[in-house]
């Protein structure tokens, strides 16, 4: 089952869960980073080879 994450899609690439989103951590804190203060992104993260995905796009591992 995939699930449910949020990144950061600058230079950092934060990761941050379902929970912890809910929880108020919605922006990128990376002062390093080229989206410092930037709200996260919601992707899908495929359970079998971990890559991201946007929901409604189709992610197959099929050839």
């Amino acid at each position: 089952m995939d699930k449910v994450v949020y990144v950061c899609t600058g230079t950092c690439h934060a990761e941050v869960s379902d929970k912890e989103y809910e929880e108020g951590l919605t922006k990128c804190g990376t002062k390093d980073c080229t989206h410092f203060g930037h709200s996260f992104e919601k992707v899908l993260k495929c359970h079998e080879c971990g890559a991201y995905f946007k929901p409604g796009d189709n992610h197959s591992h099929l050839a």
